[in-house]
């Protein structure tokens, strides 16, 4: 009999135990946001992304391109002020963009800036930013386009 109740303790003592680590592990995985979000239960497509700063540049890009639509004269990245952020774990890329201006024949220049998780390539940050002091107009000469080609 002595035994009986002993065994019984035993298992009341390592059910308790295993409640405790499982409901320790959940709320571990909720705190963190893992619990819901699909990363614990991923599909085996999803798999391991290793985000570069080209991945970074062209996300950039193609939000850029839809935001401001065909009106895009031009595009380029601003190379010497991109760079990985290591304290956020993010791409902070840096556009200069040329659209027609809205008054004159001339052209707007916008900085974008564009900030990638480096762990998802998911977009965190995206702004814009127009240049209102800088207009620039195309020079032509009598009788020829912006290239120099005769009309």
């Amino acid at each position: 009999m002595a035994g009986d109740s002993s065994r019984k303790q035993n298992t009341i003592v390592l059910a308790a135990a295993v409640s405790v680590i499982l409901l320790s592990v959940l709320l571990t995985l909720y705190v963190s946001g893992r619990l819901f979000d699909g990363a614990l239960f991923s599909a085996p497509e999803r798999g391991y992304r290793n985000v570069t700063f080209t991945d970074a540049v062209l996300t950039c890009k193609s939000s850029t391109r839809q935001q401001f639509g065909a009106s895009i004269r031009s595009l380029e990245v601003d190379d010497h002020s991109s760079r990985f952020d290591e304290r956020e774990y993010v791409y902070k890329i840096f556009l200069q963009v040329e659209t027609p201006a809205k008054k004159d024949a001339g052209l707007s220049l916008h900085y974008v800036n564009c900030f990638v998780r480096s762990g998802s390539g998911a977009m965190s940050k995206w702004e814009s930013y127009e240049d209102k002091e800088q207009k620039t107009n195309p020079v032509y000469e009598k009788g020829t386009n912006l290239f120099g080609w005769p009309r």
